[in-house]
This record gives C-alpha cells, structure tokens and sequence, in this order.
C-alpha cells in the first residue's frame, strides 16, 4: 500500500527548474526533496486512498502514516497531514503523543502546518479535553520550536469552532508562556491563534491584547486588532 501511495504521487510531481525548487523550499522552511504536487491532483488521490484504506485496522493506517511523516520528502509529509485531516476516523486513534512523535520529524512551518492545520475540530477537542489540554501545556514547554509551534497552530481550528471557556484560557495560556519568543515560526502562530481566537471571542481578545500589548510580539497585536476592528487579515 505504501508503495503505491508512493508512486501514484511520483507519477503526478511537475517539473521544476532548480532556481523555483530553491525558492519554494526557503518560501516552506525545509531542505527536505521537493516533487512539486498540484494539490487538486494530490487531493484526488486522498479521496482514493481514504476509500482504500477504509478496511485497513486503524493500527496498518497509521504505520502507512509513520513512515509517511517519518520521509525525507516534503510531499509525502503534506500528503499524510492532509490524509489524517480529511480522515476522521483514523484521528479517533491517534493519540497526542503520537501527533508529537510526527511533529518533532518536521523543519519549518509549512511541514509542521501540514500536521497540525485544521487537524482537530472544536467538538474533538472538547471529547478529548483531558488528553488535549495536558498535551498543549507539554507542547508549549517543548525544546523543539516545530512542537512549540504545533501548540498554537492546534489551536487554531478549534478557536474558531468553540466559545468553551476552558478552552480559551488554555489559548491565552498557551500564549502567554510563548510571547516573549521572536522566531517568526512562534510570532505568525501567535497571531493566527490570536486572529482566530478572536472570532468568537472578541470582547475577550481586545482585552488580552490590551494587557499584554507590551510584550506581544508586535505583529501578532497589529495583525489581530486589524482583524478585530476591519474583520480582514
């Protein structure tokens, strides 16, 4: 099966000049190989794969997955964080520490994204809420900035699902114990988390923000009170 996955994805990689190779790769953060996948390509084949694997016990999809996360090729990183996030039921038996396990694999934003961006919905992570909220708090304290940043970047989804108070302040928490970093992986999450967080939570944010403007990394206060007072980005 893995083998397949991997071809049919080697099959749909575009040429690609090596000065654009360079540029993409310092654009996503990582020296890792590049295929050059057209997502709409990439996306049909998840559709495929997902109606494939759907007889497969949860523990052989997720050593498909593992040694997925574990290549040394973008692609296939972004191919299975994509997977997991349109699969459901798979997420069902992933367990944090073994999201973080992936996590610790990955160089730079996007591979990290790939992973956690819009992985969990709100309704998840409140059925999981003990699991969740442990694993959040070991994120943020990790000496890994890819885990530290998957931290906020979890958050994001359900920020904009959820009006759960504990939630919120496990955002503002999470925040909090992060702002005084200025890598740009750590200050865009920040503001992500925070724009989306405001969402529902308004009232709450422009507070924080107005508390905390003094140590916020500044485009993280300029780009949420932009969202707040325009509602754009």
């Amino acid at each position: 099966m893995i083998d397949g996955i991997k071809q049919k994805l080697l099959d749909i990689s575009q040429p690609c000049p090596e000065r654009d190779r360079v540029f993409v790769l310092k654009y996503l953060g990582t020296n890792k190989e590049y295929l050059n996948i057209p997502a709409p390509a990439r996306d049909k084949i998840i559709s495929k794969v997902i109606v494939e694997t759907s007889d497969l016990p949860p523990e052989k999809i997720i050593e498909i997955l593992d040694e997925l996360f574990s290549s040394g090729i973008y692609d296939y990183i972004n191919f299975a964080g994509k997977f997991l996030s349109k699969n459901k039921t798979i997420r069902n038996f992933i367990s944090l520490d073994q999201l973080e396990s992936w996590i610790a694999q990955t160089k730079g934003w996007a591979e990290c994204d790939s992973i956690c961006q819009s992985m969990f919905g709100g309704v998840e992570v409140l059925d999981r809420w003990k699991e969740w909220a442990r694993a959040i708090k070991e994120f943020s304290s990790s000496d890994n900035i890819q885990i530290r940043r998957a931290s906020l970047v979890l958050q994001t989804r359900p920020a904009r699902e959820v009006t759960d108070l504990n939630f919120r302040r496990l955002a503002f928490i999470t925040i909090e114990k992060l702002m005084d970093e200025r890598d740009i992986l750590i200050t865009k999450a920040i503001s992500w988390l925070l724009r989306d967080l405001s969402i529902k939570n308004k009232t709450e944010v422009r507070k924080f923000l107005k508390t905390n403007q003094s140590v916020l990394p500044a485009i993280a206060y300029r780009e949420t009170m932009k969202k707040i007072e325009t509602g754009k980005k």
